[in-house]
């Protein structure tokens, strides 16, 4: 039953060990050293109580002894990594030493009597243990279990002293772990019991470190970011866990916001009205985008870049949150500087540019006038269809879900209107200034003044324009006359082949042709225009764009009855 008992004790270290290193990419030594220390123990128990021979048993009970010298120091370690203490290095050689020294005199037993006098194997209950006669030196032993337990145990009263810096869970932690090794090693001793129930403490201290490990990593990794930054100025950290409780904070933050210095270390950030918390903590976390976040805050005529960001560590995806502050007063002034000097500078451009932009689209606008003032049917036409144009496109700015049309491009639209027929002035006046019915021959020849138009655009806009305005203002010239079925000119395009702009186009001009007078017809009524304009959706024109269109009856009528 005992020889189980070990082995079940053994079992446990392996796997856990394994789970150790496992689960985490980036393996800590201290915590690795603890559970091979401890998988080596375990081991040495489990050999001495299968052991045969004196000289097996003596040989496993050294093994167990490299656990048993080792373990106590790594676990000092291991706890005043958990308390933030800096040990002195001189000390933390002492501690090595002195566990070097017993394991020395651990090695001499069944040579001289100096750690065991005499050494005589029982075999008891189906298990085998050692029956021996201490000598000098194994005094050592016991000493250095009560050097680490005094140790161990002013940490635990230095950490409920500090527990506004040390977490509570923290000092429970270590409280278990100090009590559950160094009591099991007490009553193994007051029992004179056969079996030993020592290594069971340093299992349940391993229980408890694994369930911590993570917490104990995101310490030492708040610690190291606040001792990096302290060393440089104008830079402050706050760091979270992902339950936004209170990791830690550097000096630089906590002067900036000294409500700081009243959290709690592993406590939730306490709820308030404050700018630190509404503001930053608040306002950071809930537009958190799962990369990072970062924005610009003022506070007492200082102005911070503030930033977000997952906190990582080993195989897990996120264990907190970083808060980085960085002081950018003195570049904001600057900016603010230059800025005012831009924006000074930018209004006095932006003025000059409007007026050559302005003089530009006269001089457009006065050509395309030039070329009506050739075409004896469409007076007034450029300048009509142009408001036309304007008013669906203000109309379509309110159903951009639908179509998809920025108020950019609608703007582009309108402003490309009167460029729609620039390319009749390549037509023949013969042809264009004819009062009837055209000839087939004569048709043809008016249908190029679409691509002409496109051609003319192109020449005179390219490189003084922008790219897209371009674009936009040569698909309204050569495709406004495409039909939404297909049977329009020059190209034949059909439904969404045609370019929107184009579409849009298309409604303004057969409207005002419809509703205005020409020498070969009267103006149609309103109501006779709307409703043959109807009729043609889905033949001549988009049916979607149609219906909104169909919508700017009101300030259609408006506009035509104001300007007859």
């Amino acid at each position: 039953m005992v020889t189980w008992f070990y082995f079940i004790t053994l079992l446990t270290a392996v796997i856990m060990t394994g789970t150790i290193l496992v689960k985490n990419k980036k393996v800590d030594n201290a915590f690795v050293l603890f559970c091979v220390l401890l998988t080596v123990n375990c081991a040495g128990r489990y050999w001495m109580a299968i052991s045969q021979t004196v000289e097996t048993a003596i040989l496993a009970n050294k093994i167990l002894y490299v656990g048993a010298c080792y373990l106590p120091p790594v676990i000092f370690w291991i706890v005043t990594r958990l308390c933030n203490i800096k040990v002195n290095r001189y000390f933390n050689i002492f501690l090595l030493a002195y566990s070097t020294v017993v394991m020395f005199f651990v090695l001499t037993i069944g040579h001289n009597g100096w750690y065991y006098v005499s050494v005589e194997l029982l075999q008891r209950s189906g298990f085998t243990h050692l029956v021996k006669e201490y000598g000098p030196f194994h005094i050592l032993y016991p000493g250095m279990m009560v050097l680490y337990s005094m140790m161990l145990i002013s940490f635990v009263f230095y950490a409920i002293k500090k527990r506004r810096e040390i977490p509570t869970r923290t000092v429970v932690t270590m409280g278990i772990l100090c009590s559950s090794v160094f009591l099991t090693y007490i009553f193994e001793k007051l029992t004179s019991s056969e079996v030993s129930y020592h290594q069971v403490g340093y299992i349940i201290g391993m229980v408890l470190l694994m369930q911590y490990y993570d917490r104990i990593n995101m310490y030492d990794m708040s610690a190291n970011i606040v001792s990096s930054v302290d060393q440089m100025k104008e830079y402050g950290y706050i760091v979270l866990d992902n339950k936004c409780r209170f990791i830690n904070a550097n000096a630089y933050i906590k002067e900036i916001f000294p409500e700081i210095n009243q959290w709690f270390v592993d406590k939730t950030v306490p709820e308030s009205d404050s700018y630190l918390y509404q503001r930053v903590i608040r306002g950071l976390l809930d537009e958190y985008d799962e990369i990072r976040t970062s924005r610009t805050i003022e506070t007492n005529g200082r102005y911070f870049h503030v930033d977000i960001r997952d906190l990582s560590y080993g195989r897990k995806k996120k264990i907190g949150y970083l808060i980085a502050f960085v002081d950018r007063t003195a570049e904001k002034k600057y900016y603010n500087a230059i800025e005012e000097y831009n924006t000074k500078l930018e209004e006095e451009v932006d003025e000059k540019t409007e007026h050559i932009v302005h003089m530009k689209d006269m001089l457009v606008l006065g050509m395309a006038e030039m070329v009506e003032s050739r075409d004896a049917n469409t007076g007034g036409h450029i300048k009509r269809t142009s408001e036309v144009v304007r008013i669906f496109a203000e109309k379509l700015m309110s159903c951009e879900e639908q179509f998809g049309f920025s108020k950019e491009f609608l703007k582009l639209v309108t402003k490309a209107a009167p460029m729609h027929d620039l390319g009749k002035i390549a037509i023949d006046d013969v042809v264009l200034r004819k009062p009837g019915k055209y000839t087939d021959e004569e048709y043809a020849e008016m249908k190029r003044h679409s691509a002409e138009g496109a051609r003319i655009v192109e020449n005179i806009l390219d490189g003084v324009e922008d790219e897209a305005f371009v674009q936009v203002a040569k698909n309204v010239a050569f495709y406004h006359h495409e039909k939404w079925n297909g049977f329009g000119y020059p190209t034949g395009k059909k439904e969404e082949e045609i370019p929107p702009e184009a579409r849009i186009m298309a409604l303004a001009d057969v409207f005002d042709a419809l509703v205005s007078k020409r020498c070969y017809k009267d103006a149609f009524s309103y109501d006779e225009a709307f409703s043959i304009m109807e009729e043609s959706m889905g033949q001549h024109f988009d049916p979607e764009l149609g219906k909104v269109f169909m919508e700017c009856r009101e300030e259609l009528i408006a506009f035509y009855d104001a300007n007859k």
